[in-house]
């Protein structure tokens, strides 16, 4: 029997050959904690190649960030207009996608290294377009359907 290795789940916001950044779910952070407040913490580091710079970030995103940031770019794909927000409880990240009239996305947001006293990156996505919504949303999918949302608050 051949073993399947499936690899982590990795929501792309960009293009591969052009500005991007990368969120990779490797599993949740409390392991075997079924309540709210532990066992919705997801290791979920973050790579990003914007312009000159890159960045590799040890982040902590919780299924619930991740879920509402699905719904909100899902009525994103469905009206082809609003803004959805992917904020982070520790300020790891700060991601905005907002649908142009045109159906371009503007994409721009912030990543932080260190929780409260680390470096802050500003940043922006251009040349993405509402073609580029199913497979995020496909992605953020694939890790509820992995990690689903655990207890009540």
């Amino acid at each position: 029997m051949i073993a399947r290795v499936t690899e982590p789940p990795e929501l792309l916001v960009g293009r591969p050959d052009a500005d991007h950044l990368k969120i990779r779910v490797l599993g949740r952070m409390h392991a075997g904690s079924s309540d709210y407040w532990d066992g919705n913490w997801l290791l979920s580091p973050i790579s990003a190649a914007l312009g000159c710079f890159t960045a590799q970030i040890d982040a902590g995103l919780r299924v619930d960030e991740l879920q509402t940031f699905r719904r909100r770019l899902e009525q994103i794909n469905h009206q082809l207009q609003g803004e959805a927000t992917l904020t982070s409880i520790e300020h790891w990240i700060s991601l905005s996608v907002a649908c142009l009239p045109n159906g371009s996305l503007c994409v721009t947001g912030q990543l932080d290294d260190d929780l409260g006293s680390g470096n802050v990156l500003s940043f922006t996505i251009n040349d993405l377009d509402q073609t580029d919504l199913p497979t995020m949303l496909s992605t953020l999918s694939i890790i509820e359907q992995t990690y689903p949302f655990l207890g009540t608050p």
